[in-house]
Order: structure tokens, then C-alpha cells, then sequence
């Protein structure tokens, strides 16, 4: 399932985009229930639910560009395969140099995919359902890099 930012994101980004306020920081989380984010979920809304597995929590995102935070934007070829765009260059900013990771310590889960709130706002700012979920067991660990790509 491709990233899906939904409308209540759509808002928001450009909210952020165009408020000339100060930005909230993000909050990346994993849910454990196969459902496919649509565009009309709101986090009030959203029927996923949170993982729970032994050594879970969120992830902060801080919304600054620094090499350990998101790195300073860059227009580079798409990613995917097949790209996700038919554009030679998109603009791309990844968040830091080492993926965020989470490592199961006692019982475990299955991740179905992961969503990004406001840490304040707590709007839905995006999710997306893996291909595959992925089974953690005590001593497993999943890991994650989240990038920006706009077109």
C-alpha cells in the first residue's frame, strides 16, 4: 500500500506550510491491525490500533533540519520500484542518518504498518500499511528510516 497522507494531513501540512508559526514536532507509531488508511481518517477516527508489544514506544520526530534530524531537502530521482512518480526529480528529505528502530523485549506483536501524528495537535499527518506485516518475537527488532518525497 503506498504512503497516504489524509485530508486532516493535507490540512495540516499546509497549515504548517503556510502559518508561518512555530511547527509541532511528529510522533511515528506502529499499529497491529490490518486496516488501509484511507483519506477521509482522522486520528479521532482511525480504527487502527496502537502496537503493544513489549519495548514499544513512539518515536519523536523533530521538526528541524540537522544532520540528526530531517536533513536538508534535495531533488533526486523518486523512490520505489517502480518510482513512485514519472518525474526525473522530486524533492526528498529523509530523518536522520540511522533509522528509528524498536526492539520487542518480552511478549510479542505483528506490525501492520505505521502512521505519523502531531505530537501536539494530534492530527493524522500520515500512515501507510506494509506490504507485509512483519512478526516480532522477544528479541526481535524492526527499524524504519521515514523520508519526504514531493512532486
Amino acid at each position: 500500500m503506498p504512503f497516504l497522507v489524509p485530508r486532516e494531513g493535507d490540512v495540516q501540512l499546509l497549515v504548517d506550510l503556510l502559518g508561518g508559526g512555530p511547527l509541532e514536532d511528529w510522533s511515528l507509531g506502529l499499529y497491529n491491525t490490518a486496516i488501509t488508511p484511507t483519506e477521509t481518517d482522522t486520528a479521532a477516527t482511525y480504527t487502527a490500533h496502537e502496537a503493544a508489544f513489549a519495548g514499544y514506544g513512539r518515536k519523536t520526530l523533530s521538526r528541524t533540519v540537522s544532520p540528526t534530524t530531517w536533513n536538508t531537502p534535495v531533488s533526486q530521482a523518486p523512490s520505489g520500484s517502480p518510482a513512485w512518480s514519472g518525474r526525473t526529480q522530486v524533492g526528498h528529505a529523509q530523518y536522520g542518518s540511522a533509522p528509528q528502530s524498536w526492539s520487542c523485549s518480552g511478549a510479542g506483536d505483528s506490525v501492520f504498518g505505521y502512521f505519523i501524528v502531531g505530537a501536539t495537535s494530534g492530527k493524522l499527518i500520515c500512515a501507510e500499511l506494509f506490504a507485509t506485516p512483519r512478526t516480532l518475537a522477544n528479541g526481535d527488532s524492526l527499524s524504519m528510516t521515514p523520508v519526504f518525497e514531493a512532486a
